[in-house]
């Protein structure tokens, strides 16, 4: 994950603490439907929550991001490493680390010595693995992430220690094979209680229960594990030993004495091992799974993904080509089934730079696509951070050190503070944090007050915005904002503000999807395009009245239909 591996554990250390968290992150994470990029990655298992916090991490080294493409891409390109850790070392090593946590200062020293062994076992099964799975010749890795663990990898295992480890373990577990079972002699008294237990024998194979068949017909094999003539009782509680327990160990240890001391006493040559690293490899692992899924799942859609370069953050270019949002997409395919999204998901290109400009001030007709392009600008910038393949055919990235979201939310009942005041509030606690590597979505913002106002509002925090040069959308209908913008950008200041429209097409009739079906209304079809242009000045919203029936004309022609019969009242019923 880190290129300095210690660094980057202090680095997720403080993310944990909180010290080095986001402000912010839960309406971040809300308002570009991180979970559904999440869900877009297909992990089941505990280690999604390592992946939403690394998503999280803002990495301001370019080198950093480029050091996680790269490992990503040799992940893409060598999908057997994927199989392997679904299919066997994610239990595996998962079950290991349980064992790693079991209580077991307790126990006697036999017991520990069976354990110790049974965690030797599965180490070795795990390096094993990974060492057929990432050192195999033939095996070409190309990013440093990947040739540093197969570095690692090939010194333990072509190391003194483990090469010893492998030649011994397999005795020691044998030598533990021979007490698979123990035959223990109860005395009852006279009322059949049981009073006394001895220890008879110690047995290589397990006894099981005898089934029915087995029992009618007689059936019995020499390799045959032996059988009971009732059913099994659990001995340990809640991992508690009892009294029978405790002297069936306490036999054992004295009967195996020579054998116990002789595996503890071998044992002690392999202290140095260390299992720690399997655990931090796991979820590391599925993190670029998970990115390796999010772009194979919209490739088969049809829909373009790419590594964009990664830029120095004093760059503060964002430059991406047919850039789309991806959990709009993963949305469609979760909530309709469609798999192919070629035709349907409108890609934009989008560049903020020096000569762009980086604030744009997005207007144009309502569900013309200014919030999907919002939250896909906001989206491209996360995954590439995260070092993952971004939604679009080509781009050039430098990070940013927060991206801040100001999105509408559900109206608060507060006495002291109308909407515009909640808004202002929430305004002030995120502009003064804004530095010229930050960026900020802002959709609909100060819409809960008069348009004047609006404006008045808008206009100071545009020109903070140019002075700070904080990378910008701001998706308004203020279309008088929009066209102050070269007044506005007379004055020198670190970004500069540009005007963007999503298009419609107005030759063309507007059609929408309703209970009964497309419905195909007069008005201007939406193209979801969104270009640098000079604001329209019309966002039109007549066409969305229309395609729900509600414009004046619509309104007084079903006021008509339904007052045409005088044996219908119009107040009851549908």
């Amino acid at each position: 994950m880190w290129p300095d591996y210690e660094k980057g554990r202090k680095i997720e250390a403080d993310i944990r603490s909180g010290k080095l968290s986001l402000f912010n992150q839960d309406l971040l994470e809300r308002d570009v439907n991180a979970e559904m990029l999440l869900e877009g990655m297909e992990i089941r298992n505990e280690n999604k929550g390592y992946i939403r916090m690394r998503l999280m991490d803002m990495v301001l080294d370019d080198k950093v991001i480029k050091y996680r493409q790269d490992v990503l891409k040799d992940f893409m390109n060598h999908p057997e490493i994927e199989q392997a850790f679904d299919a066997t070392l994610l239990p595996l090593i998962t079950r290991l680390r349980e064992m790693r946590k079991a209580n077991i200062a307790h126990d006697d020293s036999s017991r520990k010595t069976a354990w110790r062994i049974e965690m030797l076992k599965m180490y070795m099964q795990s390096v094993d693995m990974l060492h057929e799975l990432i050192c195999v010749d033939g095996k070409e890795f190309k990013s440093e992430g990947m040739l540093k663990l197969k570095e690692m990898l090939s010194s333990i295992y072509d190391g003194e220690g483990y090469k010893e480890l492998k030649r011994i373990l397999p005795d020691l577990y044998d030598k533990l094979q021979t007490m698979k079972s123990v035959t223990i002699g109860i005395n009852l008294d006279n009322e059949l209680r049981p009073v006394e237990a001895v220890l008879l024998s110690i047995e290589e194979k397990p006894f099981k229960q005898k089934g029915l068949v087995t029992s009618i017909l007689g059936l019995h094999r020499n390799d045959e594990s032996y059988f009971g003539i009732g059913s099994f009782y659990s001995i340990l509680r809640e991992n508690k030993a009892n009294s029978l327990d405790q002297g069936i160990m306490r036999d054992l240890e004295t009967i195996m004495k020579d054998t116990f001391k002789h595996l503890a006493e071998v044992l002690t040559r392999f202290e140095w091992i260390e299992t720690e690293f399997l655990f931090e490899l796991l979820p590391e692992v599925y993190y670029y799974i998970g990115g390796t899924r999010l772009a194979y799942k919209l490739k088969k859609a049809g829909l373009p993904v790419c590594f964009p370069e990664p830029a120095p953050k004093d760059e503060r270019i964002f430059k991406v080509n047919d850039m789309y949002d991806a959990s709009f997409a993963f949305r469609i395919m979760s909530d309709i089934g469609l798999e192919d999204l070629a035709n349907v998901v409108v890609g934009n290109d989008a560049e903020m730079s020096d000569d762009a400009g980086r604030i744009f001030i997005l207007t144009g007709a309502n569900q013309g696509g200014k919030t999907t392009f919002t939250r896909a600008l906001g989206i491209c910038q996360l995954l590439f951070q995260a070092g993952f393949p971004i939604p679009g055919t080509s781009g050039r990235i430098s990070p940013v050190d927060n991206i801040y979201t100001h999105f509408p939310e559900l109206e608060k009942n507060s006495i002291s503070e109308g909407r515009l005041g909640e808004e202002c509030i929430r305004l002030e606690t995120i502009l003064p944090r804004l530095t010229k590597y930050s960026m900020i979505l802002m959709n609909e913002s100060l819409s809960s007050t008069s348009h004047q106002e609006c404006l008045f509002i808008a206009e100071e925090i545009m020109k903070y915005l140019r002075k700070v040069g904080a990378r910008c959308v701001f998706a308004t209908h203020i279309h008088e904002l929009a066209e102050n913008i070269p007044e506005l950008n007379k004055e020198p200041a670190l970004s500069d503000m540009v005007s963007l429209v999503a298009g419609v097409d107005e030759g063309t009739d507007f059609e929408v999807l309703t209970e009964e079906g497309r419905k195909t209304h007069q008005g201007s079809k939406r193209t979801y395009k969104i270009r640098p242009m000079p604001p329209q000045g019309k966002s039109f919203a007549l066409d969305i009245a229309r395609s729900y029936g509600i414009s004046f004309d619509q309104l007084c022609k079903s006021h008509d239909e339904k007052f045409s019969d005088p044996d219908i009242d119009p107040s009851r019923g549908e």
